[in-house]
């Protein structure tokens, strides 16, 4: 027989308060009240399903529900579960740090837009914890406002809230930021410059092939078709504190991909694979570590995808290059690529994007230059001479 039994009272127009009352316990009854909304036969669904977590003991007690306990519980069963282990870091660090010492001990029915709004405009002036004077960028505010939305998300389909509150804020927009590129020239030297470093082949290949980092160095012998030219992506390496280096799938569906790569780059890929047998056979199986990868440590272990990011700006500024990141070689193989007039379609299938709109919202600085050429061509096409 069932421990509880309940009704649904009317509050207001198309809102009800579901009332649970239990047995006896000590001359007391025990009583859960939860206000929905919608129509009354919603409202006795809700009640019929609390009423069955009740009496099975899994029943979450949501009205003094604070955000904190919440997000450390959306943490814990959703974040881990759905996400990879160093976005869970970048969660868990924002909402720890962040989210609940300013709106942690809020109850989640007293949460509202206009707390999530303060607590933007406190970010955004000054959110810094590292002793600088001034506040976050809107895109570190953005990442914020995502995993809340992204938690309050969870929170209505756990029933736990009505609605989403961040749906009625307004976020800070993200700001873009200018990709800075290599020219040819720029390329060349850089190819040059690294020649003799233990980064050639990972540069090599970031710059012809727009690879990310971790596809390049995640890249096995196995994946390399020497016949067709093409390199398979079907692995990535990534590294967090807690679990150090490990290997993963590639991040979307779209990141599955075959790289063409020239004729060229298959002959370094040979003489690279040559080297490695030399250094291999001289170390012996009890030093190298058989990981079948293209790019490692001379002892055959993954290199850590951290290291060539904080050696590459240097190299840079030391060989009189512009001084950019690792990974703006692949912005620059898009971008040469896009200039020469090859489709952003091809383009975006050689990224790994999701979709071509990816690409053009990234490129699109591109788009002034691209669009004059085009209308110069049509004018040749049509007239015999170039547009003025």
């Amino acid at each position: 027989m069932s421990g509880y039994s309940g009704h649904v009272e009317k509050r207001y127009k198309s809102s009800w308060t579901i009332i649970i009352e239990g047995e006896r316990v000590g001359g007391k009854r025990k009583r859960i009240t939860k206000s929905v909304k919608g129509t009354k036969k919603e409202a006795e669904k809700i009640m019929h399903q609390m009423i069955t977590e009740l009496n099975k003991g899994i029943y979450i007690e949501t009205n003094n529900l604070t955000f904190e306990a919440f997000l450390e519980k959306w943490l814990e069963d959703y974040a881990k579960l759905k996400t990879t282990p160093k976005t869970f870091l970048r969660y868990e660090e924002i909402i720890k740090s962040r989210i609940i010492p300013d709106l942690g001990k809020l109850p989640m029915d007293k949460l509202k837009p206009m707390h999530l709004q303060q607590f933007y405009a406190k970010l955004l002036t000054g959110g810094r914890k590292d002793g600088k004077e001034g506040g976050l960028s809107p895109t570190t505010v953005m990442q914020h406002h995502r995993i809340i939305h992204k938690s309050l998300d969870t929170a209505v389909k756990w029933q736990i809230a009505a609605r989403n509150v961040a749906d009625a804020v307004e976020p800070p927009q993200k700001t873009k930021h200018e990709i800075v590129v290599l020219d040819e020239t720029q390329v060349r030297k850089m190819l040059d410059a690294a020649q003799n470093t233990p980064y050639f082949g990972p540069i090599l290949l970031a710059v012809t092939t727009g690879m990310r980092r971790g596809e390049i160095l995640g890249l096995r012998w196995q994946d390399v078709e020497w016949n067709s030219n093409i390199l398979q992506i079907r692995q990535t390496i990534q590294y967090t504190p807690g679990k150090g280096i490990f290997f993963k799938q590639p991040k979307t569906v779209g990141s599955y991909r075959p790289v063409k790569i020239t004729s060229s780059i298959i002959e370094f890929l040979k003489k690279h694979k040559l080297e490695q047998a030399k250094i291999k056979l001289m170390l012996g199986p009890e030093i190298y570590e058989e990981n079948g990868l293209v790019f490692c440590q001379d002892n055959g272990k993954p290199m850590h995808p951290d290291s060539i990011s904080s050696w590459f700006p240097a190299f840079m500024e030391r060989n009189w290059l512009p001084k950019i990141r690792f990974h703006d070689l692949r912005h620059t193989h898009a971008t040469l690529l896009l200039k020469q007039g090859i489709h952003p379609k091809v383009v975006s299938e050689r990224l790994g994007h999701a979709g071509i709109s990816i690409t053009m919202d990234i490129y699109s600085h591109l788009l002034p230059g691209m669009q004059e050429e085009a209308a110069s061509k049509i004018d040749q096409v049509i007239f015999g001479e170039k547009i003025k």
